[in-house]
């Protein structure tokens, strides 16, 4: 019985070497060294009408044999029994079809046999992917149309045999081939992935930007434009401190909370005729996992863009995945060209991984090298994935774009990675737009868009120093808040691309005044900063500079009967600052799982900011952002929207920019209903149009 189940075992194995004595004896182009793959004899002389688009090779994975080819189980011995039958069915058929064809067609057999020659040789071997290619060849005759309809859709010119490693393996034995270890489909071998790679980089290299549509120059748009703005009346700086007197303490050293202010009045028009020119870049993700309501929410939003972009606008379309691709040139959003722009956007399919460094690298290049450039430019970047090295990447690539630009980022549903796209949009001035809800991406689109159109001044520059008496030296700044601030030796610098009408920056810092020891100051003055701000007209060019100095008035410690008063617009920002700082420091708890002592913190500023009733309604805006940074920080929410929620009021509070998004407890994300506390009205009223076309249609 034994022996029986033995002899029964080794008949597959008994008859593939009875078949490899008959090709020999056929002559089939078999030899050890010249082995032919299954795959191809059984293919070959189908016809071409009947071959499967995916060629799969029939392998038996080496470990399944051990030492003992009889050592396993019922089941795998059914199965390799299967296996074994068919590759000798198979086999019998494909060399059956040979005979007859080799016989009938003899211009086949010798481009076949040319074929063989070329790329059969001992060091060319494991050709798995060669046989639908001879196939083709031998029917058609034509050898630019090897993969022209596989599924993997790659034409011969980018097909290079020679640099393919597959084709250098040692040769295999008939045997040694079927048994070779199992290997993933043809679309996921690496072979694949490499020649994707090779596409990509072929792709870039073919990739022109010097194709972007003529717009009028600079002097010519100043000339059109009616509304031209005067800078040096349209915006105010000062630095201030929140007291002017001071008074020493000799006991200890103190903090003095500080701002520098830029404030800029609103334009006069919202009219399209009346505002500056935008070139906008919209680099989108079009991975698989942006599939379905995604994508169609996307095409929704650019269509409702170009309702709001006017012929001096002009506008481009990257498409990315693993690589990337300019689905348009940078071109006027003419009347025409909507059209044209609409029918482009209602082909976006999505596929493949994500890969964010290839679309901002084709933005990037777009920027630096197109022929024209408009008064303003900024790039929005949209994605639902995750790339683990984007950060770094990206901030290798900034510097390709030499002219100034935004970068704002738009973030999907509960996958995509917060911090990544927050520290992008950090690299160029930008926001961060948490959409969970797919269908408010048309009302932050038009936010970022409302903010371009409104710009007044580009290239800003601030720098502070600190030059105080001898006697004074040690008065300086010890801290500064947001990632903004550069500090270069005694003096700190800040650098942003533009300036936006109707808004304030206010950047905030705390200065140190030292214990000291000294009596009689007598009401002394003195001058402890000096800030200069330089920007210019992104209308004309014309650049403008401005200078504001900080002094303060200190007094002795015993001294009595001054009263001394605090700025509440210093103590607003003051508390705005510090309420970010809180909410950070939350995230970085609950990253510890401190979830307790995350809302400690959180508390802990809001108490502050509730004790002073004149605070309480002036801080309206920060006092929401800490609710929500209170809800957002609980266990059960933090890591579906949590997270993501306070990574966004951090980076938008620090820039006073953006839109930060409201959740119910729910984790359902809630309309904009009133103005966020950082637009300006042409972005309100921009909101409000598209609210409103929803509200008709969904009645």
């Amino acid at each position: 019985m034994k022996s029986k189940q033995i002899q029964l075992n080794q008949r597959p194995l008994k008859q593939l070497q009875m078949q490899k004595q008959q090709i020999q004896q056929q002559n089939l182009f078999y030899d050890e060294d010249k082995s032919l793959n299954v795959q191809f004899l059984r293919t070959l002389k189908q016809p071409t009408h009947s071959i499967r688009p995916n060629n799969i090779d029939i392998n038996l994975h080496s470990n399944q044999f051990k030492t003992n080819p009889y050592h396993y189980s019922n089941q795998q011995k059914m199965n390799h029994n299967q296996i074994g039958h068919r590759v000798i069915k198979q086999t019998q058929l494909s060399t059956s079809s040979a005979r007859k064809d080799k016989n009938n067609n003899s211009k086949s057999n010798q481009i076949i046999e040319q074929i063989r020659n070329q790329y059969y040789s001992p060091q060319q071997q494991n050709v798995q992917v060669l046989p639908y290619q001879l196939i083709q060849q031998s029917r058609k005759n034509q050898v630019n149309e090897f993969f022209r309809n596989t599924n993997n859709n790659i034409q011969l010119d980018q097909f290079n045999l020679q640099n393919i490693e597959l084709f250098n393996q040692p040769s295999l034995g008939f045997k040694q081939f079927i048994s070779r270890p199992l290997q993933s489909n043809f679309k996921y071998t690496e072979f694949r992935r490499r020649n994707e790679e090779k596409q990509s980089t072929q792709v870039q290299r073919e990739t022109t930007f010097d194709d972007d549509e003529f717009i009028a120059p600079k002097e010519n748009q100043f000339n059109r434009n009616q509304s031209n703005i005067d800078l040096s009346q349209k915006v105010s700086f000062d630095i201030k401190s929140l007291q002017k007197v001071c008074k020493f303490k000799s006991e200890e050293s103190q903090q003095l909370p500080a701002m520098i202010s830029i404030k800029t009045q609103d334009i006069d028009s919202v009219e399209t005729e009346r505002r500056v020119g935008v070139d906008l870049i919209c680099v989108i993700d079009r991975s698989g996992s942006m599939a379905r309501g995604k994508i169609k929410m996307v095409q929704q939003t650019l269509i409702v863009l170009l309702d709001f972009l006017g012929d001096q606008d002009r506008l481009q379309l990257i498409l990315f995945h693993q690589r990337a691709e300019q689905l348009t040139s940078l071109k006027c959003v003419t009347e025409e060209n909507k059209e044209y722009f609409k029918e482009v956007i209602n082909q976006i399919t999505s596929r493949g991984g994500t890969r964010i460094s290839e679309g901002t690298n084709l933005a990037f290049q777009q920027l630096n090298k197109r022929r024209y450039r408009n008064n303003v430019s900024s790039i929005f970047l949209l994605s639902d994935g995750h790339d683990p090295q984007g950060a770094i990447e990206v901030e290798q690539q900034i510097g390709i774009a030499s002219d100034p630009f935004t970068l704002h980022t738009f973030g999907f549903g509960d996958t995509h990675d917060a911090q990544l796209m927050t520290t992008i949009c950090n690299l160029k001035n930008g926001s961060f737009y948490f959409v969970q809800d797919i269908t408010l991406l048309d009302e932050f689109f038009v936010d970022a868009l409302g903010g371009l159109i409104s710009v007044i001044g580009e290239e800003v520059q601030i720098q502070i120093t600190s030059n105080p008496d001898q006697q004074y030296k040690d008065i300086s700044i010890s801290k500064t808040f947001g990632n903004m601030w550069r500090e270069n030796n005694q003096s700190y610098e800040i650098k942003f691309p533009q300036l936006i009408s109707g808004t304030r920056k206010d950047f905030v810092f705390e200065i140190k005044i030292p214990q000291f020891i000294q009596k009689n100051i007598n009401n002394k003055k003195i001058q402890i900063l000096e800030a200069k701000m330089k920007l210019k007209n992104p209308i004309n060019g014309e650049i403008v500079e401005k200078i504001a100095f900080l002094s303060l008035t200190f007094i002795n410690p015993d001294q009595e009967g001054i009263s001394i008063d605090e700025d509440p617009e210093v103590q607003t920002q003051y508390y705005r600052v510090k309420g970010t700082e809180a909410i950070d420091e939350a995230r970085k708890a609950c990253e510890l799982n401190k979830f307790e002592d995350a809302q400690s913190r959180i508390n802990h500023i809001m108490i502050q900011i509730q004790q002073n009733q004149l605070m309480r309604s002036l801080c309206s805006g920060i006092i929401q952002d800490l609710d929500q940074a209170k809800q957002a920080s609980l266990m059960t929410t933090y890591k579906t929207f949590g997270q993501k929620q306070m990574y966004q009021m951090v980076t938008n509070n620090y820039l006073q920019g953006g839109i930060n998004s409201i959740f119910t407890v729910n984790g359902k994300q809630l309309q904009q209903k009133q103005p966020a506390q950082f637009q300006n009205r042409i972005q309100q009223i921009m909101m409000n149009k598209v609210q409103n076309q929803k509200f008709r249609q969904n009645y």
